[in-house]
């Protein structure tokens, strides 16, 4: 999500089944929080309306390495789109990794989900 024109990122996740029946935003704001490693990313539609989101972040843990000295472990990550239907309904897709810590750590994707918002 980083440097990337959103224009052409807002949509690269979505399903081809709804290219056509989701809102294009016409306009994006960013928000960061880095010491959640976090991003939020708005899309509004031509009325000024929300039609996309996107949030990411990553939960750290603090352990010790072999000698005793402090550092964070990446153990959660979390990355959630959002895409407003033309008739008001919103579709989610979520994807997270659970795993972060361990050497097979893999990114699931949920289903999409049906929502009434966001």
């Amino acid at each position: 999500m980083k440097g990337r024109n959103m224009n052409d990122f807002w949509d690269e996740q979505l399903p081809g089944e709804y290219r056509y029946r989701v809102v294009t935003p016409v306009a994006f704001e960013r928000h960061t929080e880095p010491s959640a490693r976090a991003v939020r990313i708005i899309g509004f539609d031509s009325s000024g309306a929300k039609c996309f989101e996107c949030h990411s972040f990553v939960l750290q843990e603090e352990c010790f390495d072999i000698d005793e000295f402090p550092i964070l472990f990446d153990v959660y990550y979390e990355r959630v789109f959002s895409w407003r239907l033309r008739h008001g309904q919103w579709i989610k897709l979520k994807s997270f990794s659970d795993r972060l810590d361990r050497c097979n750590s893999h990114l699931k994707t949920m289903s999409i989900e049906f929502t009434e918002t966001v």
